[in-house]
């Protein structure tokens, strides 16, 4: 007796005990006029559940399916190929192909390789082998990478059981089920309900479990061609490099590019910032300088660059090399006007300025006309790129309360009258003067009770080193140019000169050798 007819005599003997109650329900319902009813609600709800579920089966596939496209070239060609690449998974995927069978894979394959070889190739015959060997081996090689990683991580136990073990687990399994079988049979006939029950839910869940399957075999089927179409596509395209190592270097042009930038930002980097101190007359910019360099500064340190500014060396922990000028005070009668051959050029050649105001001198005018010919001054010169501007606001131990004078002060939130005026002080100036309160530090410069220098001024300026660093690369920039403009006319007169010199004696050297034969000719005629 084959086994699908003595599967099928165990089943009508099982089910015959529950044919009586199932036949004898049916009854009743007939005899009170329910039965046609009861098909009818239940044909409903089988209806719509069938329904709901072929919905959600086309939803839940079209979310799982793989989607290549944006590492796809876009092209006209890459576009077609990943357009036939579709239509052939479509086609395969709704087919239920056997996947034990190791002639779907190598007809797809081929399938894939030459549908998207005829699209970069049209005119071959055999666009299929218009492949070069060191590609297609590099091909292999990195699906062959990506199969290893995909079962080092997603599948348990890859790197410690071997074949012979998987071989050996699948023998054991199709025992297991055999034994299985065996105790359903036995079960039925021990207790024919639970054994019911239990074959219900089996019913359920091999149904739910195909449809899983099913649905997972698709999305295989999906994956797998599309992931041959990638391929094949870096492949015919003429995309896929052989050594990896080439991007990690720079083109040749762009290296040549990336070479001139960092010379340029060396050598800028090389150019001292040039901090220009300026401030109305008895402000106290010589207080600050000396506080600065924490030693008050003797002539002898002094040097002279051009009349009414003196220059220094200063070097902190943290600060690049700076020089830092000292304008003269203004604010007097005359000073403005004269400004554009004394100031203008150093104002220009700045990268940081600090503006130093007196908070107990209430003339903003002269800090105003400052801070205006500063951005005229850029203008004249057809720059934009302005300096970071700092403020040192001194004399703040004069402003009221007088006598106190307790630092430190949080001028953020104040608290003590003392601070609530400084507060107030600086947001005047910023009123007046157009500027940020991040970029004012209220400090006091009298000997032996300095305050707010390095706890606040040096910040600020620290802040703005990167603004200041931009200034300094575009004001390099154009002395750069303006170097390399003169040396390059040099270099070419230079070289003109040589020129002309060497045509010069050659002409001279001929002229002399000509004089000598002429003459011996001459002798000979007579």
């Amino acid at each position: 007796m084959k086994m699908k007819t003595r599967w099928t005599i165990h089943f009508l003997i099982i089910m015959i005990p529950f044919s009586i109650p199932l036949a004898a329900g049916f009854y009743w319902l007939w005899l009170h006029q329910l039965l046609i009813l009861w098909l009818s609600a239940a044909a409903v709800l089988g209806g719509i559940w069938w329904l709901i579920n072929q919905r959600l089966s086309r939803q839940d596939l079209e979310l799982e399916l793989l989607d290549i496209s944006p590492s796809v070239e876009k092209t006209a060609q890459s576009k077609r190929a990943y357009e036939k690449i579709e239509q052939i998974s479509a086609v395969h995927r709704n087919s239920n192909p056997d996947l034990a069978s190791s002639e779907f894979y190598m007809q797809t394959l081929l399938e894939v390789m030459r549908a998207v070889a005829e699209q970069y190739y049209p005119k071959r015959k055999d666009a299929l082998l218009e492949i070069k060997l060191p590609y297609l081996l590099k091909v292999i090689e990195m699906l062959a990478q990506e199969l290893r990683v995909s079962l080092s991580e997603n599948v348990p136990g890859s790197h410690i059981f071997s074949v012979n073990d998987i071989v050996r687990s699948q023998r054991l399994a199709n025992r297991g089920r055999e034994l299985y079988r065996l105790f359903r049979i036995v079960s039925a006939g021990l207790d024919p309900i639970s054994a019911m029950v239990r074959e219900l839910r089996i019913l359920a869940t091999d149904s739910l479990l195909t449809h899983s399957t099913e649905d997972i075999k698709r999305w295989l089927i999906d994956a797998y061609i599309k992931k041959i179409g990638y391929y094949a596509i870096e492949l015919y395209s003429g995309n896929l490099i052989l050594d990896n190592s080439l991007f990690a270097h720079a083109t040749r042009s762009s290296q040549q590019e990336l070479d001139k930038i960092k010379h340029r930002e060396a050598a800028a980097s090389a150019e001292p910032f040039r901090i220009l101190v300026l401030g109305q007359t008895n402000a106290g910019k010589s207080s600050l300088i000396n506080v600065l360099f924490g030693v008050k500064k003797a002539e002898t340190d002094v040097v002279p660059t051009t009349e009414g500014i003196t220059s220094y060396l200063l070097e902190r922990p943290g600060l690049e090399t700076a020089i830092i000028s000292d304008c003269e005070g203004y604010g007097s009668d005359g000073y403005q006007g004269a400004l554009s051959t004394r100031v203008s050029e150093e104002i220009v050649r700045s990268d940081i300025i600090i503006l130093v105001i007196s908070a107990i001198n209430v003339a903003r005018a002269p800090d105003k006309k400052m801070l205006q010919t500063i951005r005229d001054c850029f203008e004249a010169k057809n720059r934009n790129s302005l300096p970071p501007i700092a403020v040192a606001l001194t004399h703040v131990d004069q402003l009221r309360p007088l006598r106190e004078w307790s630092p430190p002060y949080d001028v953020i939130k104040p608290g003590s009258p003392k601070a609530q005026a400084i507060r107030l002080m600086m947001e005047t100036v910023t009123t007046e003067l157009g500027l940020k309160i991040e970029q004012i530090a209220p400090v006091n410069l009298k000997p032996g009770f300095e305050y707010n220098v390095e706890e606040g001024l040096i910040p600020a300026v620290f802040q703005q080193l990167e603004q200041a660093k931009q200034v300094r690369y575009l004001r390099c920039l154009k002395e750069y140019r303006k170097e390399d403009y003169w040396r390059r006319l040099w270099n070419q007169s230079k070289r003109a000169g040589q020129y002309f010199a060497k045509k010069g004696f050659s002409s001279l050297e001929k002229s002399s050798a000509a004089l000598p034969e002429k003459a011996e000719r001459g002798g000979e005629s007579r």
